[in-house]
């Protein structure tokens, strides 16, 4: 089973005109529906930033993390990045460490313990990470 330390990496932080953007890894072993992601939380700095804020990118496409749950047809394939997009009115300097936190809900659709309840993973990670440049869209 994968644990929280995974969703984190060194290269996990980019800058982005609109503040930063945050590469998640897959918290699991092998991939999962997108709809198996049940929430997403993320603090900068000690600041927990609004969930309604939050944009999430695979590939080309963006969701907010309410719209996550209906991604029943969209694979989080364990070789991709879930890029969480994180609003700032100003990004971090080019060089700065940043704290950042980030916890990662998951129902694993294939681990049914009732009726509509399903086992559930849930990672977090919190490293300080230097953001990369011109990486992301």
């Amino acid at each position: 089973m994968a644990t929280g330390d995974t969703v984190l990496t060194d290269d996990s932080l980019i800058r982005r005109p609109e503040g930063l953007g945050i590469a998640l890894t897959v918290p699991w072993y092998r991939s999962l529906w997108l709809s198996s992601v049940s929430d997403i939380a993320v603090t900068v700095e000690g600041r927990a930033i609004p969930k309604d804020d939050l944009r999430v990118e695979l590939g080309e496409r963006t969701f907010r993390v309410d719209e996550l749950a209906d991604q029943w047809d969209v694979l989080w394939f364990i070789q991709d990045r879930l890029v969480v997009v994180v609003p700032l009115d100003e990004p971090p300097a080019a060089g700065r460490p940043v704290d950042v936190e980030v916890s990662v809900e998951l129902r694993l659709p294939y681990m049914q313990i009732a009726p509509q309840k399903y086992v559930t993973n849930h990672a977090s990670n919190r490293r300080s990470l230097v953001a990369q440049e011109g990486a992301g869209r």
